[in-house]
């Protein structure tokens, strides 16, 4: 049975079989942030060229594919007058109630002159602050909705006061904090969410570490004499957030503060992705089912 949707499309692949006959594959997005496989054989026949972000009605029918659901496809038309927005993923976050509650710990806990004029460098970048408090932190795998990247900041912001506190012999609690600040921030410029939360050219060539130690450098160069060991310092705590070179680090944590925060934010994104796969398949107590990016399934305990 054929069922119509509406949807966004991302992640479009153009080819052909092996016949030559064209066919498109794309993530199908619904209003409800759901998001499918799709996949449309003689794709020559529309009467549009599909792209990223595009809005269009789609009529198919559900399939099994590689154990995963995928829409096939029967016809599709461009919607012209769609809204993009409201075919993201959403929590109902408020992001102004986040933002100032990001901004009061900043103002409390950062008192050194160069790391407090770092702070005010961020938040008069209009721009940056603006896809900030909107930008997803990752395409599916944790906190993958409108809002997800300062949730997740604040979050590691947060943890970052309780734990520099409780080290407070050993760490630099304001170096800590300031790596929460700046950890992800590179993927403001690493995705665009304006078409279903696609990576930008820059994204894919240097990734949201390189990115976030460009846009460090940027502030730095116009705090007068920001020192240079300081700059060094907050940048390792960007590049080894990652905390080792196969998950896409260029350095391993080498200071207390860089090693402790990897760990934060690891943990902060898996637990994320556990509340994430029982909404997903709809547990309210018991198993999940296999997840294959943490390799297990997870019970949900009353």
């Amino acid at each position: 049975m054929e069922i119509p949707g509406r949807y966004m499309l991302t992640d479009i692949i153009k080819s052909k079989t092996k016949d030559g006959k064209p066919y498109l594959r794309a993530i199908m997005c619904d209003r409800d942030g759901n998001r499918r496989n799709g996949i449309m054989f003689e794709s020559n026949k529309l009467d549009f060229d599909p792209q990223n972000g595009d809005i269009v009605d789609a009529v198919g029918m559900i399939q099994q594919f590689g154990g995963q659901d995928q829409l096939k496809i029967s016809t599709m038309t461009v919607v012209k007058d769609a809204d993009p927005s409201e075919f993201l993923p959403k929590r109902g976050i408020n992001s102004e109630e986040l933002i100032q509650e990001l901004e009061l710990i900043l103002l409390e806990k950062i008192t050194d002159e160069h790391l407090a004029a770092l702070v005010d460098r961020f938040f008069k970048d209009a721009e940056t602050l603006d896809s900030f408090k909107k930008m997803p932190a990752a395409k599916s795998v944790h906190h993958a909705y409108v809002g997800g990247l300062l949730e997740h900041t604040l979050s590691i912001v947060r943890l970052s006061v309780l734990v520099g506190d409780y080290y407070k012999d050993l760490v630099n609690t304001q170096h800590l904090i300031m790596g929460a600040l700046f950890h992800d921030l590179g993927k403001v410029k690493e995705m665009q969410a304006g078409t279903g939360l696609e990576y930008t050219d820059s994204g894919k060539l240097l990734g949201h570490l390189l990115l976030g130690v460009e846009m460090l450098n940027k502030y730095v160069s116009e705090i007068e004499g920001f020192p240079e060991d300081l700059k060094y310092l907050i940048s390792h705590l960007i590049v080894s957030h990652h905390g080792l070179l196969e998950y896409g680090s260029p350095k391993k944590p080498k200071t207390p503060e860089a090693f402790i925060l990897h760990h934060l934010d690891d943990m902060d994104a898996k637990l994320n992705t556990f509340f994430s796969i029982f909404e997903r398949d709809g547990v309210e107590k018991g198993w999940s089912g296999y997840d294959r990016l943490l390799e297990r399934q997870l019970f949900k305990h009353s």
